[in-house]
């Protein structure tokens, strides 16, 4: 499947109004047919004080996790293989995270250093090995959102916040990953924790033009985007968002409407909305003919109304 991918991380005011680093983090590469897309939220809890550099490393681990599926030659994922990936990866994110511990030992002149509660600071720093081990990872908190394409499938992963949204041919947006029960306001799962693997919930989508429910879009959002919406269906502002992203696509192709969302769109959606750092990363068919046909079937929830109208 032809597909374009995009992805951008941008620092919202909240933060780097206290001088911290983008804590968000996002990827994509094509790669001999393989299309990956990811997008990653650093915790923003005072504990995690190394969250940038844990949603970079989960970018990293994430596309060098998935390299090794170029290996597939059917086009299709197995539950077996999905859960091993899922295992490789987070063993590589922690793998990551403790070498950069062991090589950049934490001090006092990190910018987030001084806002680490006494409790944390206490495991953090001490004596006892075991304690270290187990609690350093937090300090390196993350989300992370992910779509690969390979020929005949998208394979989506998630763990933690942030939103994975579906167009499909049929004009029907869909949220396929399953909702985590453990996610709600400010408290999200992450992969820090432990068996964070068993956490990773996932979807596989039929890519196949002659299946109706085949992904004319894919979208990754980290909750900086999110939260620029009411939170009373949230999801149905971002199917309204992403059509007009679509529309704008089909009329002025990729490369400006890409530009736009990162020199304009995003930043003024931060600046007015959350304020928080923000993430969009997407696979969208590049064949504008079929975007232009899915756009007309396009049915949006109207406010009050239980039914779907055209637009």
């Amino acid at each position: 499947m032809n597909y374009r991918i995009f992805s951008v991380s941008l620092p919202g005011e909240k933060y780097s109004k206290k001088g911290f680093p983008c804590q968000d983090s996002s990827g994509c590469i094509e790669k001999n047919g393989i299309k990956i897309v990811v997008v990653a939220d650093g915790h923003g809890s005072n504990d995690c004080f190394r969250s940038e550099v844990g949603s970079r490393l989960a970018v990293e681990c994430l596309i060098n996790s998935a390299l090794p599926l170029l290996k597939y030659k059917d086009g299709t994922f197995s539950e077996t293989g999905i859960k091993n990936f899922k295992y490789s990866f987070w063993m590589s994110w922690r793998n990551a995270v403790k070498q950069d511990w062991e090589t950049r030992a934490p001090n006092d002149q990190e910018v987030r250093f001084k806002y680490i509660s006494e409790k944390y600071k206490e495991r953090y720093f001490t004596s006892d090995s075991t304690i270290q081990e187990r609690y350093l990872y937090n300090a390196y908190g993350t989300t992370m959102l992910c779509a690969i394409a390979i020929e005949n499938q998208i394979l989506l992963l998630q763990i933690g916040d942030g939103t994975c949204i579906v167009l499909q041919k049929n004009g029907l947006f869909t949220t396929p990953v399953p909702k985590d029960d453990d996610n709600f306001l400010n408290v999200t799962t992450s992969l820090c924790e432990q068996d964070a693997d068993t956490k990773i919930r996932h979807a596989v989508l039929d890519c196949s033009l002659q299946h109706p429910n085949c992904p004319v879009a894919v979208f990754l959002s980290s909750d900086g985007l999110d939260d620029c919406f009411a939170n009373w269906k949230n999801e149905e502002h971002l199917f309204k968002f992403y059509k007009v992203i679509i529309d704008a696509i089909a009329n002025d192709g990729f490369i400006s409407v890409n530009q736009e969302i990162i020199e304009d769109v995003l930043p003024k959606m931060s600046s007015n909305g959350s304020r928080d750092d923000i993430s969009l990363g997407y696979l969208i068919m590049n064949k504008l003919v079929l975007l232009k046909h899915t756009l007309k079937k396009i049915k949006l929830p109207q406010s009050g109304d239980e039914e779907n109208d055209d637009n």
